[in-house]
């Protein structure tokens, strides 16, 4: 409805179109009213084309042609299809601009008519006209203000009642199933956003928790910061899938038919304001756009006003709009407006708010405060000077702006240059308007594209014009509309057709604008974040759509610089582990099907190509954040930079000879280093790739067989980094179908890439859990024990044995011996073996308590310690009485009879052989195994002190005593008086005797001890040493490398240092001097003459704890590294585990006999049963570490008393159960292991001669 005159007047349309009069005589509608200004001769500066006088009015009725403009006649059949009034021109005597609009000129009469069905009239306000049609200057509305123009409209206050934008009639609401555009739920898009949500959940927990601890925990921290930051976009596209809207493809609003009436203004829908802003762009380019929305038909009762706002003063632009207003009359010419010289933030929105304000909509408010509101019918429609409008834009898209409710609509853009199969760069639209829109749409959100959109006029003033402060005005008007309440609509149909940017430097210019203009927004106070207009999701909803960019400038320099890194200088951001081979794997795929996720299988290829655009663009992105905050710290103005069209002279080219000439498809870069980046970034992944070849080439397998597969992931990495690269160098030289084919080829290449990659980490060997590795061992000296077992047990199949074990003293009385640990498979109990086990384990637990601690273990560990170290005790009958006697000291070596203990086979729970006990005393000295015991026990009161200082306190005291005794005691060996010295034998004491003094002066502090040690450590040099059969064999037999450490910590002396130092080297080396060490093909370092694991695990033990406290701690990973290497060799690197009870592949027929024995109620446990069958052992036997392979690795699962190979027993547990306590104390696995081993490394060592070593950092030195 319209407004009536004494409610103040309202500026009147510019056109109507009433039916005239037909060539037989049909009457002629009254003159209209005359208004006061009617008669007034245009100001000064008008332009006028027409011949005839201007201001004078056309009789009623007239049988000839009106003598003026506004009563002209036109009968132009180009208009039969919408109503295209025709202005007069008025030029604005306003500083701020001008705006020249074109009159038409006389035409031709059509069969002697002076006026036809279909013609346009503009009746002047108040004429006769006017009248007859029952109108008034006031009633024709607010399409007429141009009329105002001329000083056709009276001006009066604003009244109360025009104080709100929507005041003229009832808002219009549409049934939802009535709307050209719906929403509806996606199922398969929620279970691809929950699928994805899932599995990014489990990855980021399973890299937080098992893939950091590889020895660069800082480096690792940032490459996972920078997925996570990465994966939230991912995220965001993610949720856009659960929801979208969807167009109905209706036929639109139904078009005027030829010989309509002219719109009736009381129930006038739409006047259309198309604004086409344009600046350099060629006049050819803008005139196709300008004809696109003349053409366009249009909804009955809409009027429409095309107006090129030329901000670049084009003289031929001018000339075209005269030439078109001839045929048209609806077209106006605006320009004038005066530019910063300084450069402006954004030219297009100071020339839209320019020609809206100061042209159109100068006379109401906001511009005029007394001027009237913007009635509803208002809307406007912006195209690009290169976009030009399909026969159905109108009347599509004034269908969805027939809600009231709705104040935007917008509608993709279509590019008729854009390759669906070959366009590296503008494909990214197709993700845009097909799949990222339609979901925004659904929740809310107001989108707005800059161009190919229709806008209510009065939310548009509410919102202060187009946003002049960033160079996106289109983003940051949409959310300004959001935040203040309005409502939009996607309509998903392409209504218009343009040009994309072809050349790589128009494409970078443009996609840096886009980056510029809504980090403008970001770090303005017009940040979504903090915009209380806006709800909680739609604040996250408008950041994310900054937000991306600042990702996806983190994550391709990472992805790139990640695998270079990692085979170049041989670091690596994470541990590979089958956690992470699942966890990768199905985020990897979530992550495809959220990105590949497509309605039409003809979308995948552009879809592909989305991915790739954001690979190139980085460095793009990158400058432009960069660009705003610097610009933003300093005070200076981002400028807009137009992207060039066709045809556009943009003046970078100065005719300037170059050294070579760019290709063709990228334009001028000169000044830019946008190219230059994705050339170094394809240089550095096809370096990598190299790289990785010629190491796999040098090395292809692991020292235990095991191809490097890691090597090979960084590989696949690098070849999938190179194809974005590889696509835009191509792209500048040759777009045509040779260059299909190439990208055909490497959207398959890169989906295999992909898979051969995933396939990767899953073959990549898993690293050990050393922690329960730790506890494992620990279970089989549980499984040894002997005498009453407590009821909690890991070994449950272990039950009471050895419960009569005692011995008869010299008096006659029996003594018990209850407990202690039997030494191998069968039921022997030894002291010497239990004495170095429990000084090994006690070492262990006082020096790694933080790796018993990090696997758990502690009381377990502890709890080992006292079981071994109470049988010593009891073992060691020092001051027993009887009948108030004391009885002569005796040590108990050994309980059990090897014969017949060899001859049995059965479980020792239902063992009732006969068990003698074998003791020494002054008469049978066996000061070695004395020696031991004392240290033994010295250590176990070192050691547990923290939870019993009671029990260490008993400990010590024994230790002490048995010590002594040993002194006073004539020197002798136990293997003279022992049974089993024929299998543990013993050249030397006195090395006992040094071990046992220093253990004591670590317990107690006392210097007499030290001095003992140090004196011991001498005797056995001079009277001992050359009887070792290895020097560098450390066990039982030989402690010299043990009080090497021990005393360089008491004393410091570089003598004991130097030791140390040579005890290591040696087994460290691979071309061992001496030979007394050499290593088997697959890596095991072994020790002459035995070559038994035993060794090779007190070695590894021994080099952890030098590392510790003697070795060089730059080297420290090189040290432990070589520890972690025999330890992995022993549970699993070289396909066998030689741990029982551990790993795939491990021991499942060693000679034990309470492991073979099935129970009573089962079967009976003979020779025949349980240790010539072919079965495994019934019981699983946890934690022994078996004698190992032969010195060509070659090891057999085989249950023979005589094969040491596959033999259990203490000897062989306690050193691989400290060494793996020392691991699990420092942490260390094969990742960290492998840091430093890149190509530096390989050439480093190559050119020194030296073999490779895990744990060598070629920045520590070779």
């Amino acid at each position: 409805m319209v407004q009536d005159m004494d409610s103040g007047p309202t500026l009147r349309p510019i056109a109507t179109r009433p039916r005239m009069p037909s060539s037989t005589g049909d009457a002629v509608p009254a003159a209209l009213p005359t208004s006061p200004a009617a008669d007034r001769t245009p100001k000064v500066g008008h332009l006028n084309l027409d011949d005839s006088p201007a201001g004078t009015t056309a009789a009623a009725g007239s049988s000839s042609s009106s003598s003026t403009p506004w009563g002209r006649l036109f009968t132009s059949t180009s208009h039969m299809m919408g109503f295209s009034p025709r202005l007069s021109v008025g030029a604005s005597s306003s500083s701020e601009g001008s705006s020249n609009i074109s009159t038409p000129v006389r035409r031709k009469k059509h069969h002697h008519q002076e006026a036809q069905r279909g013609s346009i009239l503009a009746y002047p306000a108040g004429s006769a006209a006017a009248r007859a049609r029952g109108t008034s200057a006031a009633g024709l509305g607010p399409a007429g203000e141009m009329l105002g123009k001329q000083g056709l409209a009276l001006k009066q206050p604003l009244e109360t009642s025009q104080e709100e934008y929507a005041d003229t009639g009832v808002k219009a609401r549409i049934p939802r199933d009535e709307r050209p555009v719906t929403k509806h739920w996606n199922p398969v898009g929620l279970v691809i956003c929950l699928f994805y949500i899932a599995a990014a959940i489990y990855y980021f927990v399973i890299r937080a928790t098992r893939t950091l601890d590889m020895g660069y925990p800082g480096y690792g921290g940032l490459v996972l910061a920078i997925e996570v930051i990465s994966s939230t976009a991912t995220f965001g596209y993610a949720v856009l899938l659960i929801k979208h809207t969807h167009s109905k493809r209706t036929k639109g609003l139904p078009i005027s038919k030829k010989g309509a009436f002219p719109p009736n203004l009381e129930q006038l829908q739409f006047h259309v304001r198309v604004l086409i802003p344009c600046y350099k762009e060629a006049t050819d380019l803008v005139k196709e756009t300008v004809l696109g929305a003349l053409k366009a038909p249009l909804p009955k009762d809409t009027l429409r006003t095309v107006y090129l706002c030329d901000d670049g003063k084009d003289p031929s632009k001018e000339a075209m709009v005269r030439e078109l207003n001839k045929e048209w009359g609806c077209l106006e010419y605006v320009s004038g407006r005066t530019r910063d010289p300084k450069g402006e933030t954004n030219g297009k929105s100071n020339n839209l708010s320019h020609c809206l304000t100061k042209v159109i909509y100068k006379d109401y408010y906001p511009c005029n405060p007394q001027g009237p509101k913007i009635p509803k019918t208002e809307v406007m429609v912006v195209f690009d000077a290169d976009m030009v409008a399909r026969p159905n834009f109108f009347t599509k898209i004034l269908e969805v702006m027939q809600d009231d409710d709705c104040a935007l609509c917008l509608t993709p853009q279509g590019f008729n240059n854009v390759d669906a199969q070959c366009d590296i760069f503008n494909n990214l639209n197709l993700s845009f308007w097909e799949y990222m829109l339609p979901g925004t749409d659904a929740l809310g959100y107001i989108a707005c594209t800059g161009t190919n959109f229709c806008l209510r006029c009065y939310p548009l003033a509410d919102c202060g014009w187009f946003p002049t402060f960033t160079i996106t005005e289109d983003y940051c008007l949409g959310m300004l509309m959001k935040a203040k309440g309005y409502k939009a609509g996607y309509l998903n149909e392409y209504l218009a057709v343009g040009e994309a940017p072809e050349e790589v430097r128009n494409v970078f210019r443009q996609r840096s604008r886009w980056c510029k203009g809504q980090m403008q927004v970001l770090f303005s106070k017009h940040c979504p974040l903090f915009d209380t207009g806006l709800t909680l999701g739609m604040r996250l909803l408008y950041t994310s759509v900054t937000w991306n960019y600042i990702t996806n400038s983190l994550a391709v320099p990472c992805s790139v610089l990640v695998p270079f890194i990692a085979l170049f200088f041989g670091i690596y951001p994470l541990v590979l582990n089958r956690n992470f081979a699942l966890a990768s794997t199905l985020y990897y795929t979530a992550s495809t099907m959220v990105t590949m996720y497509c309605t039409d299988r003809k979308h995948l290829k552009p879809l592909w190509f989305c991915i790739v655009s954001c690979h190139l663009l980085w460095f793009t992105f990158t400058k432009a954040v960069f660009n705003v905050l610097f610009k933003k710290m300093v005070g200076r103005v981002v400028v807009f930079k137009s992207t060039k069209k066709k045809g556009e002279d943009d003046g970078r080219g100065d005719g300037k000879r170059r050294w070579f000439a760019p290709p063709r498809n990228i334009g001028d870069m000169e000044g830019t280093l946008d190219a230059w980046v994705l050339l170094l970034s394809f240089s550095i992944s096809a370096l990598t790739a190299i790289m990785g070849v010629f190491q796999i080439i040098d090395q292809p397998y692991t020292a235990q067989g095991q191809f490097r597969f890691f090597l090979a992931l960084s590989i696949f990495w690098a070849l999938y980094n190179m194809i974005p690269p590889a696509l835009f160098i191509f792209y500048c030289y040759n777009k045509g179908r040779l260059f299909e084919d190439f990208c055909s080829f490497c959207i398959t290449a890169s989906f295999l890439l992909g898979i051969g990659g995933t396939v990767c980490t899953w073959l990549v060997p898993d690293d050990y859990n050393m922690g329960q590795v730790l506890s494992v061992s620990l279970q089989f000296f549980e499984a040894q024990r002997s005498g009453k077992l407590p009821r909690i047990s890991n070994t449950p199949w272990r039950g009471d044995s050895g419960l009569w074990d005692s011995v008869l003293l010299p008096n006659g009385k029996n003594y018990s011996l209850i407990g202690g640990w039997y030494d191998d498979g069968g039921m022997l109990k030894l002291s010497y073996s239990t004495a170095f086990t429990v000084s090994m384990l006690s070492w262990a637990y006082y020096e790694f308590k933080g790796g018993y601690k990090a696997a758990s273990s502690v009381d377990f560990g502890a709890n080992t310690i006292r079981w071994g170290a109470d049988y010593l005790m009891k073992a060691a009958a020092l001051n027993v009485t009887s009948g108030g006697v004391a009885v002569p000291p005796i040590f108990v070596a050994q309980v059990g009879d090897m014969t017949k203990d060899t001859a049995y086979w059965g479980s020792p729970e239902r063992c009732m052989l006969a068990r003698p006990a074998t003791y020494l005393s002054s008469a049978r000295p066996g000061t070695d195994v004395m020696a031991m015991s004392a240290a033994a026990l010295a250590a176990a009161a070192v050691a547990i002190q923290d939870e019993s200082m009671e029990v260490a306190d008993m400990y010590l005291a024994e230790a002490m005593g048995i010590y002594k005794l040993a002194l006073q005691w004539p020197k002798g060996y136990y293997a003279n008086y022992v049974e089993s010295g024929k299998r543990y034998p013993s050249v030397s004491m006195y090395d006992d005797l040094a071990y046992a003094a220093a253990w004591l002066y670590t317990a107690t502090g006392q210097q007499s001890y030290l001095d003992s040690a140090v004196k011991f450590y001498g005797q056995h040099t001079s009277a001992e040493r050359h009887v070792s059969a290895n020097l560098y064999m450390f066990n039982y037999e030989n402690v010299v490398p043990a009080l090497d450490l021990l005393l360089y910590k008491a004393t410091g002396d570089q003598a004991y240092k130097q030791n140390v130092q040579g005890f290591v080297k040696e087994w460290m080396n691979t071309h061992s001097a001496s030979g007394d060490v050499y290593y088997t093909p697959r890596g095991l370092a072994k020790a002459e003459p035995e070559g038994l694991l035993q060794h090779t695990a007190n070695a590894a033990f021994y080099t952890l704890l030098a590392a510790k406290d003697v070795l060089d701690k730059k080297k420290f990973m090189l040290y432990a590294c070589w520890a972690r290497g025999q330890i992995g060799y022993m549970v699993g690197d070289a396909g066998h585990s030689y741990v029982t009870g551990y790993g795939a592949s491990q021991a499942h027929k060693t000679p034990h006999k309470a492991a073979s024995c099935p129970p009573a109620d089962v079967a009976d446990c003979t020779w025949e049963s349980a240790y010539y069958t072919t079965d495994p052992n019934y019981h699983t036997l946890r934690g022994g570490l078996v004698g190992g392979p032969d010195d060509s690795d070659m090891w057999s699962d085989d249950r023979d008393m005589g094969n040491a190979a596959n033999t259990v027993g203490l000897l062989n547990s306690a050193g691989f159960s400290a060494a793996v306590a020392g691991l699990v104390q420092f942490d260390i696995n094969m990742a960290k292991c492998m840091q430093g081993n890149g190509l530096i490394q390989t050439l480093m060592l190559k050119s020194t001669g030296l073999p490779p070593a895990s744990g060598q950092r070629w920045w520590q030195g070779m």
